[in-house]
């Protein structure tokens, strides 16, 4: 309501981490669907149940997904053909690489979703996600969900919407665009400079 000081506040459109090239590895099946990334952090992994839950739904529907599990690989036995878990994915570089995500919320994964121009549904639990999910909601690019209170038909309706809906897709690509022209890092870098040289920002 009430914009900051552009002299002491300024916004960087997002600083995305860089990681190592992905390879998607090969499917028992649906090798030509969709692709959707699923991740609650180290801390969220530890909700085996939703998780299980989650790719128990995934598994009855026309897509594939890379599931990020944590320190509980060896919770997970029968997968279904077209999901594969890890306990770690270098996710700045999988982003780019599917159609839609599922994760917590944090800034993070909210940011490099919006970044690369992905949708996400948010199923927040603590802190910043909360915020996140419900502007993610609010503006377009992806949905809020609660975390137990869905149904698998509900799950099935966002994911289809998100991966084809024309107008989400333009709104995102447009973020898309607008983040990565802005060249965060090398502003935040820019203005480091100035205040160390002059002992302040000028703007």
């Amino acid at each position: 309501e009430h914009p900051l000081d552009p002299k002491q506040f300024q916004y960087l459109e997002g600083c995305v981490r860089q990681e190592a090239p992905y390879e998607v590895p090969e499917f028992a099946e649906n090798n030509d669907k969709p692709l959707i990334y699923v991740s609650f952090g180290s801390l969220g992994a530890g909700d085996t149940d939703l998780l299980k839950r989650i790719i128990a739904a995934i598994g009855k529907l026309p897509y594939r997904a890379l599931v990020n599990v944590g320190d509980y690989k060896d919770q997970y036995d029968a997968l279904p053909g077209n999901v594969i878990i890890d306990s770690w994915f270098p996710q700045p570089s999988v982003i780019p690489l599917i159609d839609a995500a599922i994760h917590h919320g944090g800034n993070n994964s909210f940011t490099e979703c919006l970044y690369f121009g992905k949708p996400a549904i948010i199923m927040p639990y603590v802190w910043d996600g909360h915020d996140n999910a419900t502007r993610v909601d609010e503006t377009g690019h992806g949905f809020k969900m609660d975390r137990y209170d869905w149904s698998e038909a509900d799950l099935a309706a966002k994911l289809e919407q998100m991966i084809g809906d024309p107008a989400m897709k333009a709104k995102l690509a447009a973020t898309s665009t607008h983040m990565q022209a802005r060249s965060g890092p090398q502003k935040a870098a820019g203005i480091l400079d100035e205040v160390l040289k002059n002992g302040s920002f000028n703007g």
